[in-house]
């Protein structure tokens, strides 16, 4: 059992650093971040990555899908220099640095499958497979993929695993039972006062992305929202409320 802390670091702290990297996770803890969020697929070789998009172009000088680089070609590109010339050499880390890196800042981690052309199925074993050799850290997996969740679900059930959900449907309360999810992780765009009220009565953990204002911080807060992923913890740090924090299962 852990808490879900109030703010967590969206791909680190990655309105300073390019996202989804040590940089960022490491300027997110002095930030004061308790955890950071951040996304994990596989290589060609089946190699768990830290990166968010399904292809390179955008936050590397790589090109292509993700899923047919290998981890050595992988490795050898830069993850930084499109950020900043202060971040060049910065790479793509894998999930073992990642592990390593958040133990030794006595942080947690929430980790977003993404299979990103990859097979769910051989991703999630993967993962379970990283976590089952890592330190002990605090860990929520996320995914938007049914699959990936049921699939952690299965094979890990002491790991838990929110639900993540662009709009809350209607039957929210079945299928968040149905794929045995501990907390629910939402667009807070999507979500209303009664929705969130709805949640929070039922007792499940409420994660919102992605708030960099702090007045609307404070306003899902008040709704009863748990925690609140943000580019900024920085600023939104002044968000926290005084109210204890629901643990996950």
């Amino acid at each position: 059992m852990f808490k879900i802390p109030h703010i967590i670091a969206h791909r680190g702290a990655s309105i300073e650093a390019p996202e989804n990297t040590i940089a960022a996770f490491r300027v997110a803890g002095a930030r004061n971040a308790k955890w950071v969020e951040c996304d994990v697929t596989l290589s060609a070789d089946n190699k768990c990555v830290l990166i968010h998009d399904e292809t390179l172009e955008r936050t590397t000088n790589g090109t292509g899908p993700i899923h047919q680089s290998d981890l050595a070609t992988l490795r050898g590109l830069d993850a930084g220099a499109w950020f900043s010339d202060i971040y060049k050499g910065e790479r793509i880390p894998t999930l073992t640095d990642t592990l390593e890196t958040l133990y030794f800042m006595e942080m947690g981690a929430n980790l977003e499958i993404k299979p990103s052309g990859c097979d769910p199925v051989r991703l999630c074993h993967e993962v379970i497979a990283e976590l089952k050799r890592a330190k002990d850290l605090p860990i929520l997996i996320s995914s938007f993929d049914d699959i990936a969740v049921a699939e952690m679900r299965k094979h890990a059930p002491e790991i838990p695993c929110g639900w993540l959900l662009e709009t809350l449907p209607k039957n929210w309360k079945a299928e968040y039972d149905r794929l045995g999810a501990s907390a629910i992780h939402i667009d807070h765009a999507a979500l209303t006062p009664v929705s969130a009220a709805e949640i929070v009565k039922a007792g499940v953990p409420l994660v919102c992305y992605t708030i960099n204002e702090v007045d609307r911080a404070r306003e899902l807060f008040a709704w009863g929202v748990t925690s609140v992923i943000t580019d900024d913890p920085a600023k939104l740090i002044t968000a926290i409320p005084h109210r204890p924090l629901p643990s996950t299962r």
